[in-house]
């Protein structure tokens, strides 16, 4: 996956996230799950984006 691609995910991942904690509780099951969805994605991305500066 892209860089470009992943910032994007990372994006959409945390407006869904906002959005459902916004009318759920955050121990809501579904906003726990979006929240682990945005995580593996942000380290995705700082994982990627390490291995392009070394």
């Amino acid at each position: 996956m892209h860089v470009n691609e992943l910032l994007r995910d990372i994006e959409i991942h945390r407006s869904r996230m906002i959005e459902l904690a916004s009318t759920n509780s955050f121990s809501h099951h579904q906003v726990i799950e979006a929240s682990i969805k945005l995580d593996s994605l942000i380290i995705r991305y700082h994982t990627l984006t390490l291995k392009n500066e070394a």
